[in-house]
């Protein structure tokens, strides 16, 4: 039986993999934004998530317009949600420690077999307390993205 508060397995599981391309998403939203800044960009469609302004041509669309339409991306959304879970993990222990372990989630997440525990050199954290924590932060990412 499972706790009232608890998170489904599969929405855990799909909240791993939404961390999982954290730092993809990540790359390609800087580069997007700075397109969309330093350059005006291509076409709406090249954007994350193929998003369009509606009602505004490509070729006649404003920077914020597209910054815009960028922000609201699936993609954007999904980086922004590992983001807030990240921000709440560790604010119980220094800043070092604290750094430390959001790296070590990331890692964890992408990787867990190459990235177990034992590597991640957060041993001021016991393996138990880490997998909770972890826990506590992929349940926060569904929680932002409203999966619970």
């Amino acid at each position: 039986m499972t706790n009232k508060n608890s998170v489904p397995k599969d929405v855990m599981a799909m909240c791993e993999e939404v961390v999982r391309g954290y730092e993809r998403r990540k790359k390609v939203y800087e580069n997007r934004r700075l397109d969309i800044i330093y350059r005006g960009g291509g076409a709406m469609s090249d954007y994350i998530g193929g998003t369009k302004s509606t009602g505004v041509s490509d070729t006649t669309a404003t920077k914020s317009e597209r910054l815009e339409a960028l922000e609201d991306s699936l993609d954007v959304r999904l980086m922004r949600a590992v983001e807030q879970s990240l921000s709440a993990v560790g604010s119980d222990v220094s800043r070092d420690s604290r750094e430390r372990l959001r790296r070590a989630f990331l890692l964890n997440c992408e990787n867990g077999r190459e990235f177990p525990y034992e590597l991640l050199n957060v041993d001021e954290f016991s393996r138990t307390d880490f997998y909770r924590r972890k826990k506590r932060f992929i349940a926060g990412v569904s929680e932002v993205l409203g999966l619970n």
